[in-house]
C-alpha cells in the first residue's frame, strides 16, 4: 500500500486507458441498505469491500452516506478529499466524465469514491440533483464510467429514503439488508424489507435482496430466538451466516483500518470472509443493465394498498419522483398550492384526525417560544419527522422531531439567533414543504422552502 511521508495513504490519479478491459458495460454493483442506524451497515460495507479486495477481487466502495464513515472507517484524511461522490453526480457525464482523480486507493484491489460536505445537501431544494432530468439514475451514469476497473461495486447507502438511496439502488443488481439481531430487529427487519421492496418495485426491474443478520450475540437467548425467528419470516431471503459482535470490529473502526489490517485471521475476519464466499457465489440471477432506460418519471407506478405503511410509503416515493421540478412560484401561489388537505395522510391534519392530535391546527407550524422556534406538526408514532433547514446544513437527520405521545403531535425546539431562515419538513426520509406555514421561498432551481424571520429582541 504506498503511502507519503506522512505515512497517510496516496490518492489515486488518473490511471492507463490501456488497463481497462473492453467489452464491459456494467459491474456487479452491491447496496448495502438499512435506514436504521447501529446496524451494521458501514462495518459490513467497508470490511466486505476488504475482504474481497484481500482475496483478489477488484472492488469499488461507494459512500453514499453523508456521515462519510468510510473514509474514516478506512484511515483516509478527510481533510485531504477535495472531491466525492456528490461532485461526481452533478458533473457533466455527456462527455467522457472520468472519476479517477476522485478516487482513493486504500489498499491492492479496493479503491474508496469518498463523501463529502456536498453529499449532506445533494437533496435540498438548491442542492442540484432534483434538478436534473436523470435525477434517479446519475450514481448509475458514474459507476458506467468507471466500471472497466473493477469485479464489484459496493454501495454504503444513505441512511434516509430520498434520492441518494433510490439513485443506489436503480445502480445496482443487488441489496444486502443488515438486520441487527436486538429486541427490535423482527419488526424493524420487516418494515426495512417492505420499504425496499417498494423501492424495487418503482424501479421496475429485478434487484436480488437479502438480508445479513449483524451484532450477533451468540451467548444471548434472545439472539437465538430473534435469528430463529428472522429465518422463519424471511427463509428464502436470509442469509446463511451471521457477523458476530466483536470488539475488534470497533477498535478497527477507531484506528481507520478494515480488520483484514488489524486482526487478520480473527473471527471477526471470517465472518466476512464466510460473507464474500457467498457473495462470489452467488451473483445474481438476472444481470440487468447498470444504467436503465427507464427513470422514475417513465416507470408505471406500482399498484400498491394505501391502507399498509409500506404502501403509503411506495405512493410517497411516487409523488416525490414522478414530479417534475416545480415551476418557479410566488410565496404566495407556493403557499396556496401546498395546502393541509393536499398532503393528507403525509403530514396528518389537525383535530379530528387519525393523527389524534390534541393541538389546535393554529398551532403547526412554526412558533416563537422562549427556549427558541418550535417546529410541530401532527402525526402519529410510526413516523419519523425532522427539520431539514440552512440552520443545519439541510441535513435530514441533525434536527429530529420527537413525537409527543400526550398531544399527538411532533415536536423540535432549535435555539436560533435573529435572522430569516429556510427549512423543509421531513417525513419518513422525504423532503416536503410545511403546509402550516404559508411563507415560502423559491431557489434558483425553481424548488419551495418555508421561510420564517426570527426578530432581534427589544
Amino acid at each position: 500500500m504506498p503511502a507519503d511521508d506522512d505515512s497517510e495513504r496516496q490518492r489515486v490519479r488518473r490511471r492507463d486507458p490501456r488497463r481497462h478491459r473492453s467489452g464491459r458495460t456494467s459491474v456487479r454493483t452491491i447496496a448495502i441498505v438499512n435506514q436504521k442506524g447501529g446496524c451494521g451497515k458501514t462495518t459490513s460495507a467497508i470490511n466486505l469491500a476488504a475482504v474481497l479486495a484481500k482475496q483478489g477481487v477488484r472492488t469499488l466502495l461507494v459512500d453514499m452516506d453523508p456521515q462519510s464513515h468510510c473514509a474514516a472507517g478506512l484511515g483516509v484524511p478527510e481533510s485531504r478529499i477535495e472531491t466525492g461522490i456528490a461532485e461526481a453526480m452533478l458533473s457533466d457525464l455527456d462527455h467522457g466524465f472520468d472519476p479517477a482523480p476522485m478516487l482513493w486507493q486504500v489498499m491492492h484491489g479496493l479503491d474508496l469514491l469518498p463523501s463529502t460536505m456536498m453529499l449532506a445537501g445533494l437533496e435540498s431544494p438548491d442542492g442540484g440533483l432534483y434538478a436534473l432530468p436523470d435525477r434517479d439514475r446519475r450514481l448509475a451514469r458514474v459507476l458506467q464510467g468507471c466500471s472497466a476497473r473493477y469485479d464489484i461495486c459496493l454501495i454504503d447507502c444513505s441512511p434516509s429514503i430520498g434520492l441518494l438511496t433510490y439513485n443506489a439502488l436503480r445502480a445496482s443488481t443487488q441489496a444486502l439488508i443488515p438486520v441487527e439481531t436486538g429486541y427490535f430487529s423482527l419488526r424493524g427487519a420487516r418494515r426495512q424489507w417492505g420499504t425496499i421492496q417498494s423501492l424495487i418495485e418503482r424501479i421496475a426491474r429485478p434487484i436480488q435482496c437479502n438480508m445479513l443478520p449483524t451484532l450477533f450475540n451468540p451467548e444471548s437467548r434472545l439472539a437465538a430466538r430473534i435469528l430463529e425467528a428472522l429465518h422463519q419470516h424471511f427463509p428464502d431471503h436470509l442469509l446463511p451466516m451471521v457477523v458476530r459482535e466483536h470488539e475488534p470490529l470497533r477498535e478497527a473502526a477507531s484506528l481507520g483500518q478494515p480488520i483484514t489490517e488489524f486482526a487478520p485471521g480473527s473471527e471477526a475476519e471470517q465472518d466476512y470472509v464466510a460473507l464474500a464466499r457467498w457473495v462470489i457465489d452467488h451473483p445474481p440471477q438476472v444481470q440487468p443493465e447498470l444504467v436503465d432506460r427507464r427513470s422514475a418519471t417513465s416507470v408505471p407506478p406500482p399498484q400498491v394498498q394505501t391502507s399498509t405503511r409500506v404502501g403509503e410509503l411506495a405512493l410517497r416515493m411516487q409523488a416525490g419522483f414522478d414530479a417534475s421540478p416545480p415551476e418557479n412560484r410566488t410565496p404566495d401561489q407556493a403557499g396556496a398550492s401546498e395546502t393541509p388537505s393536499s398532503t393528507s395522510g403525509i403530514f396528518g391534519e389537525g383535530r379530528g384526525t387519525e393523527s389524534g392530535s390534541d393541538v389546535a391546527e393554529s398551532d403547526f407550524g412554526v412558533i416563537i417560544t422562549d427556549q427558541g422556534i418550535c417546529f410541530r406538526q401532527p402525526g402519529v408514532p410510526e413516523q419519523s419527522m425532522s427539520i431539514s433547514a440552512d440552520f443545519n446544513g439541510w441535513s435530514t437527520s441533525a434536527t429530529p422531531m420527537r413525537f409527543d405521545r400526550g398531544r399527538g403531535c411532533f415536536e423540535a425546539v432549535v435555539p436560533l439567533p435573529p435572522g430569516q431562515y429556510r427549512y423543509q419538513v421531513v417525513i419518513d426520509g422525504r423532503s416536503r414543504i410545511d403546509p402550516y406555514n404559508e411563507s415560502t421561498l423559491t431557489g434558483e432551481t425553481g424548488a419551495s422552502t418555508n421561510c420564517f424571520t426570527l426578530n432581534p429582541t427589544s
